[in-house]
């Protein structure tokens, strides 16, 4: 495996000259650390994940698939700038992953596609959770990067991924050394991230304590809006009150969270109760996608439990079923 090492009073000058010819976007602090585009890379903020997932640089909140002004339809031009992201943490990596099989694999969604084809994707490694809701340790991550960064106090290893990687690392060579170091498994473990003790949870769905989250859960969608990996939508036609002939179709973001996700017609809704849909949630994330693709779904950033209003913490209702149900049948 090749190793470069970047000293780490350099990384400035190598982001300076990204910015020279990508698009470069990256964490930055002001209210919330989320990612943004980058003019001054000395606004690049590493301390803390991002409290927003960056799947909506690639999965809009909001797209227009057509519009029609009563005679004809109209394709948007589907923009594909070449961005380079720096500073996406390994969980958020794997929420890329994840999405791509859904909108590059078993969807060929065009939208999406363009979004990812010019995009260069430099991850940075946590070593340890860098929140105390992470849980990405009990999961099983991949490496999913073009380069991925390691903190070595005065230097960064870095670590080449993919034929994306390897042509950035030659494009940007002169701010590289060769490395005669190596990155080992065990280097790779993020500490204090293995919150979740027993990820298997096929037996406890009829379980009661289910609702201690069910009970003070508000049905407000914040875990899924913040989700790097949920990928609900719903599709709405939209017509222009001045101009009825003027319309255009557009998808946005969804939740299956809220009740009117599965209504029908008729007024059915297919999960009317609450814990239907907040067990519904967990189940597609650590088993029924798991099921179809052979992955979890969830890559335990934590971001559903922290931005939880009511702070429900799944993960530690998980752990305490599991606990009871072991000890009943010790």
């Amino acid at each position: 495996m090749r190793v470069l090492r970047l000293e780490k009073k350099r990384l400035a000058e190598f982001l300076g000259r990204v910015t020279n010819s990508y698009m470069l976007i990256a964490p930055v602090k002001t209210d919330l650390v989320r990612f943004e585009v980058i003019k001054n890379v000395d606004d690049i903020y590493l301390e803390k994940n991002s409290y927003f997932p960056i799947k909506e640089y690639f999965f809009r909140k909001e797209e227009t698939l057509f519009k029609f002004d009563g005679k004809k339809f109209a394709v948007p031009k589907i923009e594909a700038p070449h961005r380079v992201f720096f500073g996406i943490r390994k969980c958020d990596l794997n929420g890329i992953e994840r999405q791509d099989i859904v909108y590059m694999k078993q969807v060929q969604d065009p939208y999406y596609i363009a979004a990812r084809k010019n995009s260069f994707l430099i991850g940075y490694h946590c070593n340890e959770a860098p929140s105390p809701y992470c849980f990405c340790g009990s999961l099983e991550l991949h490496d999913h990067f073009d380069l991925m960064f390691y903190d070595r106090q005065e230097h960064f290893l870095i670590e080449i991924g993919s034929e994306k990687g390897l042509f950035l690392s030659n494009k940007f060579k002169e701010c590289f050394e060769l490395s005669n170091q190596s990155i080992s498994s065990e280097e790779k473990i993020i500490k204090n991230a293995d919150r979740l003790e027993n990820k298997d949870i096929s037996h406890l769905y009829d379980n009661p304590d289910w609702k201690k989250g069910v009970d003070i859960c508000l049905s407000c969608a914040a875990c899924t809006a913040l989700c790097p990996t949920c990928y609900c939508s719903e599709i709405h036609d939209t017509v222009s009150t001045k101009d009825p002939s003027q319309s255009e179709r557009k998808r946005s973001w969804s939740s299956c969270q809220v009740q009117d996700f599965t209504k029908v017609a008729g007024d059915h809704v297919f999960r009317k109760e609450r814990e239907q849909r907040f067990k519904h949630r967990i189940y597609h994330q650590l088993e029924y996608f798991k099921d179809k693709n052979g992955i979890d779904l969830c890559v335990g950033c934590g971001r559903c439990i922290e931005a939880c209003p009511t702070r429900i913490d799944f993960v530690e209702i998980i752990n305490d079923m599991n606990k009871d149900a072991k000890s009943k049948t010790n």
